[in-house]
This record gives structure tokens, sequence and C-alpha cells, in this order.
């Protein structure tokens, strides 16, 4: 009975805030909700209709994507915001327990598990068939991804909290040591180092030849991937702990002020930022002539990409911590509500 009037609530609220985005020709209508045992803090992966998805209850969750259904799930010994990736038959993730796991995508079950010194809160990227990670024993880690045996390894000073980015022969990576590193993916070695005057606990976005991160100086950095060389600077009121967006030229940013920012991508300038209710750390997703992110406010809010208008939002109760996913026209966000929703998404 609980659940029922749960998602009876729910229902009403996506209505009330706005079913419908007729400016933007566009329908968005809630799907189904699906509970975990604790708060839901990592992206959800979406393939072949099955979202897969951490939680704090220290389990991988595979969930059909088209009714919520659990199909199974995987436990390890300690919370999961490590977001999955998926590479082939397998799926691969990070856990406070220390170790990063490779699963059978298909039934769950363990192919290999390599062992860290440290929490590992990063997703992994995967390259020429290397798995990439870092965790906070302040290692980046390059993995085998056919049986997890060590390729390198790459020592900061700090913890490394995010993932990292692959562009070319570099894979980028920053850490709470202030630096964002470019190394290269074949041996490891470093490239070039970029200081900021704050942690680095996002992952760098990268598109047209420059790295764009953020610092928890307030800064987002826009920096040349060839040479680390600093192409501009913007700087918000707080904290950047969410990583930045790339599309069409303009770079999506949450801050800590509770603002997304919409900057020009060639030269920073502003164009257009908008005001949540708390703190952003969630990446922005975009899918059409929208960009969804969420907030620590409870709400995922859905802006006119172009203008930053908000056309839509819908309140969850707790928490967005980590970016929504958008696939096969379905819009997924987890939250501290210990939930992972889905929305059902038509172009008109």
């Amino acid at each position: 009975m609980k659940t029922k009037i749960f998602t009876c609530v729910m229902v009403v609220l996506l209505v009330s805030c706005g079913a419908s985005t007729p400016v933007n020709k566009a329908t968005i209508s809630f799907a189904w909700s699906y509970r975990a045992g604790d708060y839901v803090r990592g992206i959800p992966t979406v393939s072949d209709k099955v979202v897969y998805v951490g939680a704090d209850d220290n389990t991988l969750h595979a969930v059909n994507a088209d009714t919520g259904e659990s199909l199974w799930r995987y436990e390890t010994a300690d919370n999961i915001t490590s977001s999955p990736v998926v590479f082939g038959d397998a799926i691969y993730f990070g856990s406070w327990d220390g170790a990063v796991y490779a699963l059978d995508a298909r039934q769950g079950e363990l192919r290999w598990r390599y062992e860290t010194a440290g929490w590992v809160t990063a997703s992994s990227v995967i390259g020429h068939d290397v798995l990439y990670i870092g965790s906070h024993d302040g290692f980046f880690y390059a993995l085998a991804a056919e049986d997890g045996d060590l390729v390198w390894r790459y020592e900061t000073d700090g913890r490394i909290e995010a993932g990292a980015s692959l562009a070319g022969d570099l894979v980028f990576v920053g850490s709470t040591d202030n630096y964002l590193y470019a190394l290269d993916i074949t041996s490891g070695e470093l490239v070039w180092r970029y200081r900021t005057e704050g942690d680095i606990v996002s992952t760098p976005a990268i598109a047209t030849g420059t790295a764009y991160v953020g610092s928890a100086d307030r800064k987002l950095y826009a920096l040349d991937t060839a040479t680390g060389q600093l192409l501009w600077i913007f700087e918000a009121e707080y904290a950047i702990e969410a990583s930045p967006v790339v599309t069409d030229g303009v770079v999506y940013v949450g801050a800590n002020d509770g603002q997304l920012y919409a900057l020009r991508a060639r030269d920073g300038r502003l164009v257009w930022q908008y005001q949540a209710k708390n703190i952003i750390r969630s990446s922005p997703t975009v899918w059409g002539d929208l960009i969804f992110v969420g907030s620590d406010d409870g709400y995922l809010y859905g802006l006119d990409r172009e203008t930053g208008t908000q056309v839509w939002s819908y309140r969850t109760g707790g928490a967005i911590a980590a970016g929504p996913t958008v696939a096969n026209g379905r819009l997924f966000v987890g939250s501290t509500d210990r939930r992972l929703h889905a929305f059902s998404l038509e172009a008109e």
C-alpha cells in the first residue's frame, strides 16, 4: 500500500510541475520508480534496455528500462556511487570497499575484481580494451578490460574522486591535489599537468581540442588538450563540483551556488544562468532543445538550452547528487530518496 501511495503522489507532482513542454514541442511523463535499499547517488547507465545503477545499499542494480522491474543485483562490501560503464558484454564499476569490479552484464556474475587501497567513487572510461579509473588512494589505474590485469598506474598527491576522459592518445583526470593531469594512455607517463587553486572532484569535458574542468576554487578552466595552456577562466560564486557538458559550442556546468551556467565554449562568455534552490552537483544532460539537471533541492529541472528558461520540473523525495541519463526515449535519475526515477520523453 505504501508503494502505491508514493507512486500516486509522484504522478500528481509531475503533472503540477508540467507534464508537457509546448514551447519545446515535447512531452515528458512519469513512467516508473524503482526503490533501492539506500541512497542512489550515481549516474544511471543504459544498455540493451537495462538500467544499471549503484546505491548506498552496497549493491549494483540491474533494472528493466521499460518496466522498472529488478533483473539482478550484485552486492559489494560498501557503497556504490561509481557510475557503471558497459563495454561488450561486461559492466565495470568501483565500490567504496576499494575494489574495481567487472561483471557479466546479463547475469551479474563476477568476472574479475581488482583491489586498490582506497574508496573507488570514480567512474571508469574504456579505450583500446583498457579500463582507466582512479581511487582515493591517489593512484590512477589502467587495467586490462578482459581480466583486470594492471597495465600501469600513476600516482597523484591527492584523492581521485571522479572519472577521467579520453581524447586521442591522452587520458585526462583530476585530483584533490588541485591538478588536472594529461597522461599518455599507453605508458601512463605525464604529458602535462595544470594546477588550479582547489580540489578537482569532477570529470573534465573534452571538445574540439579543449579540456574543460571545474575546481573547488570556484573556477571553470578551459585548457588546450595538447599543451595544457590556459585558454580562459570563468568564475562562479562557489565551488564547482559538477562535471561540465559541451554541446553545440556551449559549455553547461553547475556550481555549489545553485546556478547552472551556460558559457560560450570558445571564450567562456556567459550565455545564461539558471538559479536552483540548492547546490548543483549533478552533471547536466542534453536532449533535443532541453537540458536536464538535478539539484540538492530534490528537483530535476528541464530547461530550454538556448535561453535557460525552466519549462519543466519534477520533485523527488531527496537530493539529486548525480546527473540524469537519457536513452531510448527515457530519462533516468537517481535520488537520495532511495529511488531511481524514470520518465518517458516524446518529441512532438
